[in-house]
């Protein structure tokens, strides 16, 4: 599974994951920007020219489930393949490069500037062509809104995350309502997070509207090139047309079409042409698969996007620092990135940052520097020495009460299946029990929300801000930090990290972070999760973004 979109959430496709909370600025500004060194910011979409391509069409998608919750900004909404649905039908405020560097999108946003740096004010300026579903304008209350909702000052809507827009002081209207200038409490380089995508002042401006109102996609709370056809609740298909109230260039499909299909299936579904894309993961069948297609191809990028096993610290004996030490260095996450991935022709290497993915600039290997690293020996004489002693069966004890964890692995998906049964055989070596425990993929949500489970593995698909967003996954209280682990010192550096402009200074804070992460074992990572998307070879504009966006009014086909 993914996590997907503010700053790291979970996502579904392949190798379930979440998204990560995302946004834009601009690159002067944005320290964050430049963070990623250029080998982890190509993309692979098969670029063409709008006008070179066909009119009409249907592209056919795959996703693992339909959301019960689609409000974006709520932290069970906050799942890639809801995102990726609503992306053709939301407001979409900047457009990203290779390089994750945000230019305004003139569909929405006709200027955004920054006009003051200490505290930072920026002046935008929004279309006043941009309307929402019911035909009413997108202007500065709906701006208003989104930040309100999730700003942090109402604790009883359950947002992915409030970074970024905690950051905000005020929203002001200029000489009407489309002029607005936004003042922030201090200093915030990455000012364009919190305006990525606004929401409709009516559908979050009520803690019970928030939280419970987006049961059913409704086209007067969306806006974008397309928008809802059909929902078909039997079928499990969610059908997007072209929204005959868009006033930007028309959209070049007649039709975009999410299915659900098991995640062991979905390669079968490609081969068979009932698809025309889907999201290879960490899935070496599904990668051999689509590499024998004759009018396709696999199209690579190295996003920010990394695969990992979230430790919940309330949960049976992994409330014990010492144990969960104990299971990382009882861990060959080599050994587990090659076993996911053999088959696949990328490179692998052990991922040791939270927060610095490996290719990027600034990066320090947390293994190394905490002493933390795949060591066995020392894993079995640290539980020695805090009275866990192996039994008969090889199994520690102490007080009674056998050394025993639970892994939940989702059904159908290869990597965490392999991860579950890689755990339960190296922690065995060390005395650890580990008990696998099944999920179906559409209780993935409510899983993690719920905190009902021990370790759990799934990716994090990161964005263009690696340093925005740290509270979402690690801060104190955030409901995204499935980990319950509260960190007081990642909660104080990362506040310093949001206001600091300094882009070294930026990166020494973010290690200090990351450190104290690594050595209170809240999330285990893996490695970099590539992004390998297999394509119908004509499909132009569409495949493995990296840190680009997809531009669904110029998504089709060759003609």
């Amino acid at each position: 599974m993914k996590a997907r979109k503010y700053f790291a959430a979970p996502l579904l496709i392949g190798a379930l994951s979440l998204a990560a909370c995302s946004g834009g600025s601009d690159d002067a500004t944005d320290p964050g920007t430049d963070a990623s060194a250029e080998s982890s910011t190509a993309f692979d979409t098969n670029p063409q020219d709008r006008g070179s391509l066909a009119q009409g069409g249907e592209v056919r998608l795959a996703v693992a489930s339909l959301a019960e919750n689609w409000n974006p900004l709520h932290v069970d909404g906050n799942e890639a393949d809801f995102s990726d649905m609503l992306e053709p039908m939301e407001p979409e405020y900047f457009d990203f490069d290779a390089k994750g560097v945000p230019t305004p999108n003139p569909d929405f946003l006709v200027s955004a500037e920054q006009t003051q740096d200490k505290p930072t004010v920026v002046h935008m300026v929004l279309n006043p062509k941009a309307v929402w579903g019911d035909g009413s304008p997108i202007d500065v209350d709906d701006l208003t809104a989104t930040w309100k909702a999730c700003s942090g000052e109402n604790t009883k809507n359950n947002c992915a995350s409030t970074d970024g827009f905690d950051q905000i002081a005020s929203i002001k209207s200029g000489a009407d309502k489309f002029d607005v200038t936004v003042t922030f409490k201090d200093a915030f380089p990455d000012w364009a997070q919190p305006f990525s995508e606004p929401l409709k002042a009516e559908s979050v401006n009520e803690t019970a509207t928030f939280n419970t109102g987006w049961k059913e996609l409704k086209n007067d709370w969306l806006a974008g090139p397309f928008k809802v056809g059909s929902v078909d609740k039997s079928q499990q298909i969610l059908t997007a047309v072209p929204n005959d109230k868009w006033w930007g260039d028309k959209p070049l499909l007649d039709k975009i079409t999410w299915r659900v299909i098991a995640v062991d299936a979905t390669a079968n579904a490609f081969v068979n042409n009932e698809i025309d894309s889907f999201d290879i993961g960490a899935d070496p069948n599904a990668y051999q698969q689509a590499s024998g297609v004759a009018d396709a191809e696999i199209r690579t990028a190295a996003g920010p996007n990394w695969r990992h096993i979230t430790v919940n610290s309330k949960a049976g004996l992994l409330a014990d620092k010492t144990v969960r030490q104990a299971v990382v260095r009882g861990l060959d996450r080599e050994a587990i990135g090659q076993s996911d991935l053999a088959g696949i022709d990328v490179p692998i290497t052990v991922l040791n940052n939270d927060i610095i993915l490996s290719n990027q600039e600034g990066y320090q290997d947390m293994a190394e520097a905490t002493g933390i690293g795949y060591d066995p020996e020392k894993a079995k004489a640290d539980l020695e020495a805090a009275g866990w002693v192996a039994g008969s069966d090889g199994i520690r004890e102490k007080n009674g009460k056998k050394l025993a964890i639970k892994f939940s692995t989702l059904d159908g998906v290869a990597a965490a299946q392999n991860e579950g049964l890689q755990a339960q055989n190296m922690l065995k070596e060390i005395g650890i029990k580990v008990d696998i425990v099944n999920v179906p993929v559409d209780k993935f949500s409510e899983t993690l929300s719920g905190h009902s489970f021990e370790m759990i593995p799934f990716s994090w698909i990161g964005t263009q801000f690696p340093f925005a967003s740290i509270n979402q996954i690690f801060g104190t209280g955030s409901d995204s930090n499935f980990a319950q682990l509260s960190m007081p010192e990642v909660d104080k550096l990362s506040e310093q990290i949001k206001t600091e402009t300094d882009k070294a200074k930026r990166v020494e804070l973010a290690n200090q972070a990351a450190k104290t992460i690594w050595e209170d074992v809240h999330t285990i990572p893996l490695y970099q999760r590539p992004e390998l998307i297999a394509t119908k070879s004509k499909l132009a504009n569409y495949g493995a973004k990296g840190l680009t966006n997809v531009q669904w009014k110029n998504v089709g086909f060759q003609q």
